[in-house]
């Protein structure tokens, strides 16, 4: 047995021995860097029933990612390394503690553990940039978008930085920041008024050069824009567009698209999709690396750079864990700090008092779906629709968050759900525009919607414009000539996720009820359960 330890140990110092050799301290200057993207309000305990929903594990939230992210600060200093901790946005909106408290929670947990930089992310716009700008200022870290202009002026806005310099044992470092392009199409537009969002790459070429003049050779760029799900198609697709001729627009660039399009970023760490990935993607041209997290408050990343001090460059990379740059905080597997895990809990409470009451009961599991329908997505726009009694509901797949498991209901489920403080809006409208609005939403490779009151069969082989095969509302043919009352969210009534065509509609037909959205679901579970999870066939799509 002691021949065993003995030869462990010495495996242990051979690999660290390796280790020195390859980046010794005289010449590299290591650089542990945390970072976390679309926490989504996602700093307390919670189930991880995404992994099981039966048994699902226990998730640490901030107390456990704090003391972690504490921990390796402490190490960092110790052993003379340099340390970051960076956020590519998106940081409150989601939960109770990170909607109720319109980001403080977060901002308040961010300070504790204390974080370099954010970049801004779309849902931090969600109760307005005004809100926005009044985090920026409690915060104790800056919040960088290089693109974010006054629409009068054209100057940056004044409570956001476009980069930072990070001065580490004489080696600068410099961490440029950006928001999405498209943040005023996925927000409403008084939440942005007078806001210009400038495109990402536009921000990025100013500023490299600018760094480079103060002596910065090491160039990190967070921004929120996104790595696609599967980056090897994506990057495929997006040099397929260039081939044709079809440039990639500037609007809405992918952090793909920005790495292979703006040489001179070393590192990118991108965010908004919710897709983790163990390995960096690495640009086949410029050679930047993307890194992404995934979302909720459920994982960290962490790398380690080594940078050469006297040139300033980055020489390499490493992680901690053997799977890659990014793990998952089981309780089972950190233990939490007890400062913050109290601070966390205060606002928690605050915010989710009444939660846990039992307004329903589920027979099954409630899922939804991408596309097409599902029991979860038919549950939404039924309650949407019986909340104010109009003909037809719509709504987008994307307004639907979170599954429910069968068994009790709750509020805190809803929440998941609903996390965000949509309000039913009716609006009448003619049999005519509810068919070219079906056929808006079902053009290319558009996913649809969901739906009530109405059944419709799609053929997707037809062309654009022609693809609605049937449409009938409570069991009679649409008649284009009469007005029908149409439910939807405030947020599609604003024209948002490929609604725009609502915005022609005149105010006199439209009723912003104040109803919201997810205090009908809470209403209609009371008044319906037990709910029993069904489809029964309102979409229906041949050919696609």
């Amino acid at each position: 047995m002691k021949r065993i330890y003995f030869t462990i140990i010495l495996l242990i110092l051979l690999l660290n021995a390796a280790f020195t050799q390859e980046y010794p301290e005289d010449e590299f200057l290591k650089v542990v860097t945390i970072f976390t993207n679309d926490i989504h309000g996602g700093i307390d305990r919670r189930e991880a029933s995404f992994i099981n929903p039966d048994f699902p594990p226990m998730l640490g939230g901030g107390a456990v990612a704090g003391r972690y992210i504490l921990q390796k600060r402490a190490e960092a200093d110790k052993n003379g390394w340099g340390f970051l901790l960076l956020d590519a946005g998106d940081i409150y909106q989601g939960t109770p503690i990170g909607t109720k408290s319109a980001g403080k929670a977060i901002v308040e947990y961010m300070n504790t553990v204390e974080y370099d930089a954010l970049a801004v992310g779309n849902h931090d716009f969600d109760h307005g940039w005004e809100n926005l700008r009044d985090l920026a200022q409690m915060a104790n870290f800056p919040f960088l978008a290089s693109n974010l202009c006054y629409e009068d002026s054209g100057e940056l806005v004044d409570f956001v930085e476009p980069y930072i310099i990070k001065e580490i044992q004489g080696v600068k470092i410099g961490i440029i920041g950006t928001t999405l392009t498209s943040t005023p199409a996925m927000s409403f537009p008084e939440h942005v008024k007078g806001l210009d969002f400038r495109p990402e790459v536009e921000g990025i070429r100013k500023y490299i050069p600018e760094l480079k003049e103060q002596g910065v050779n090491m160039i990190i760029v967070v921004t929120h824009a996104w790595l696609a799900y599967n980056p090897e198609e994506g990057y495929k697709e997006m040099m397929a567009r260039r081939a044709d001729g079809e440039v990639p627009a500037d609007y809405g660039s992918s952090a793909q698209e920005i790495a292979h399009r703006v040489p001179g970023i070393d590192v990118m760490f991108s965010g908004h999709l919710h897709r983790g990935f163990y390995e960096p993607w690495e640009d086949p041209l410029n050679h930047t690396l993307i890194f992404q997290n995934y979302a909720n408050g459920s994982n960290l990343g962490h790398v380690n750079f080594y940078i050469h001090r006297e040139t300033g460059t980055l020489a390499g990379y490493d992680f901690v864990s053997d799977e890659g740059a990014i793990f998952t905080l089981f309780e089972d597997d950190f233990l939490p700090d007890a400062n913050i895990a109290k601070q966390i809990d205060k606002w928690v409470q605050e915010a989710e008092a009444g939660f846990d009451e039992i307004i329903g009961v589920a027979t099954g599991p409630i899922s939804r779906s991408s596309s097409g329908e599902s029991p979860m997505g038919n549950l939404v726009v039924d309650a949407m629709r019986a909340s104010v009694n109009a003909d037809v509901a719509f709504s987008n797949h994307g307004g639907v968050r979170a599954e429910i498991s069968a068994g009790a209901i709750t509020p805190r489920q809803i929440f998941s759900v609903m996390p965000f403080g949509n309000r039913i809006v009716i609006i009448k409208v003619t049999g005519e525009f509810l068919l070219n609005l079906v056929e808006d939403r079902v053009a290319g490779n558009s996913r649809g919607m969901l739906l009530s009151g109405a059944q419709i069969v799609i053929d997707r082989t037809k062309p654009n414009g022609s693809r609605v095969s049937t449409f009938s509302i409570d069991g009679k043919p649409i008649e284009k000539g009469r007005e029908y009352s149409l439910a939807v969210s405030d947020y599609l009534a604003e024209g948002n996720s490929g609604y725009d065509r609502l915005l022609e509609v005149e105010p006199s037909k439209i009723n912003y009820t104040g109803i919201l959205l997810r205090q009908a679901l809470i209403d209609y579970i009371r008044n319906n359960s037990p709910i029993i999870p069904f489809t029964d066939g309102r979409w229906k799509e041949i050919g696609g």
